[in-house]
């Protein structure tokens, strides 16, 4: 068994760091109410064509999707009956991989969230400078969204002092993830994060009052 690399007194946070396939496959099914997660953006992950390129050919997106839907598989496995929803960032390069990846887990996309930053990004002279990403949400039928006036467009400003202080590349806000951990689950629940990062989806359960399963593969 993968131990813990940190669990609290009170048990609202386990946190551990190894690949997420492997603690996973450990944990048991219906264990976890919601996942939360932020993987990579597969920036450079080129092994087709170009290798200067941002990002790879369709066929390395597809490559990827094989990936993804491995630990969508256990991901989803985890999940409590009746209250399944696996939410993914992603942007407009990695939707397409995120959805064909929970298809072939046999999941299937019932949401996509707008995140409309409040804030231009930077592009290529040859591109338009984005000031959204997105969140595809795969709930399972009985899954409700209790709230039923949200929308799938938010709108959360982000500032680049939101990575200055952990140096995490693409750090998401606090009160963005508090807002959706609050929309996908209820009180007292438990969110799984199998790309954990700097953390910041631990920080929005403890402020909302959920119990937390972080899993980051590379040691603080």
């Amino acid at each position: 068994m993968i131990e813990p690399y940190y669990k609290s007194d009170d048990g609202q946070i386990t946190l551990y760091c190894a690949d997420c396939l492997d603690v996973m496959r450990e944990m048991e099914a219906g264990s976890v109410d919601a996942v939360v997660t932020d993987p990579p953006y597969l920036v450079g992950a080129v092994s087709i064509g170009n290798a200067q390129a941002k990002s790879g050919t369709w066929a390395d997106l597809n490559n990827a999707a094989f990936w993804f839907s491995a630990w969508y598989r256990e991901g989803w496995r985890t999940l409590v009956t009746g209250r399944e929803h696996f939410a993914t960032f992603c942007n407009w390069r990695t939707q397409p991989l995120v959805i064909c990846a929970m298809a072939a887990a046999g999941m299937s996309a019932t949401s996509c969230l707008v995140w409309h930053k409040a804030w231009i990004g930077p592009a290529a002279k040859n591109a338009l400078r984005p000031t959204y990403e997105l969140v595809v949400i795969a709930s399972g039928g009985e899954a409700d969204i209790l709230d039923r006036g949200l929308s799938d467009i938010w709108t959360h400003k982000w500032m680049a002092c939101h990575s200055a202080d952990t140096e995490h590349p693409a750090e998401k806000p606090v009160g963005l993830l508090a807002k959706l951990t609050e929309a996908l689950s209820i009180d007292g629940s438990t969110i799984l994060d199998p790309f954990m990062g700097s953390g910041t989806t631990g920080v929005a359960c403890v402020k909302t009052g959920r119990r937390f399963i972080g899993i980051e593969i590379n040691e603080p």
